[in-house]
């Protein structure tokens, strides 16, 4: 009998660690089903930005610099990641946050505000294509090598990508502050069509002060941005232009992991009938 006691509290024992290592085994943050980032099918990811546009006087009170200059290059799109790689989640989790940036450098011919010693300078503009991810806004400028550009410059204080790569200014107030320069005298934005002498005068104006409407001449607030890509992601933020400000929308997933208690249910009662049969052996005996 007492053997047959012996067998019993080994058979449980054994029974309590199979339990403890089927509930290990269904632990939901072992098992989450993460979507597979493999698939080569393309991903757009477009960033709409509604921004206040600036006269050219705010235009020239509110840039850091303002310079004459020539595209010389652009430069791959990175990510605004410490190796300028794809941050190490699946599409469908990128957020406002993870973005594609690309820098285009300039060859300064003339400053015509703020000059600064070098005689080169990289601009940075958000979106590019990485891989088969392809980033897009509405707002930003775009560039072409040698084309002939006037440029209302500020230093980048993005949290996302002022502090990444090296040195570098945005376009003032987006495509606003990129003037695209031809043969015959005028400078042409998406949005204007003017003499480049007309520019210039309201360039070389001293009386730099900020307007009266209380815009801060660091700050400008720019509502109802948003950032959809084809996965179905939808995030609602306000940017500054010192500070993006944006809360991380919850995502609740459809999927439910995949239930573990049909393996623990068949491991009982297999336990259960080999202590049984122990018993009744025993007995027998």
């Amino acid at each position: 009998m007492r053997n047959t006691i012996k067998y019993a509290i080994f058979l449980v024992g054994a029974l309590y660690l199979l339990t403890l290592n089927t509930f290990a085994l269904s632990d939901p943050s072992e098992n989450s089903n993460k979507p597979e980032n493999n698939s080569e099918e393309p991903i757009g990811i477009g960033i709409c930005i509604d921004f206040i546009p600036y006269n050219h006087e705010e235009l020239r009170d509110y840039s850091d610099t303002i310079l004459i200059g020539t595209v010389k290059e652009t430069l791959p799109p990175r990510w605004n990641t410490i190796d300028g790689k794809q941050p190490d989640k699946p599409a469908t989790e990128l957020n406002f946050s993870d973005i594609i940036y690309t820098d285009i450098n300039i060859s300064v011919d003339e400053y015509l505000k703020n000059p600064l010693s070098s005689k080169e300078l990289i601009v940075r503009v958000v979106g590019g294509k990485i891989g088969n991810v392809n980033m897009t806004t509405d707002a930003e400028p775009s560039f072409n090598t040698s084309e002939k550009v006037l440029l209302y410059l500020s230093k980048d204080s993005s949290p996302n990508t002022k502090d990444i790569g090296p040195e570098h200014f945005i376009v003032t107030d987006f495509h606003r502050g990129k003037y695209t320069l031809t043969d015959n005298g005028r400078a042409v934005t998406p949005d204007e069509n003017i003499t480049l002498d007309e520019l210039l005068s309201t360039i070389n104006q001293t009386d730099n002060k900020a307007n009266d409407t209380g815009i801060s001449n660091d700050i400008e607030i720019l509502n109802d941005t948003e950032i959809l890509n084809d996965t179905g992601i939808l995030n609602n933020t306000g940017i500054s232009k010192d500070a993006e400000k944006a809360s991380k929308q919850e995502r609740n997933s459809s999927s439910t992991p995949e239930s573990k208690s049909i393996p623990f249910i068949n491991s009982f009662w297999v336990l259960a009938a080999v202590i049984g049969t122990t018993v009744y052996w025993r007995k027998t005996k």
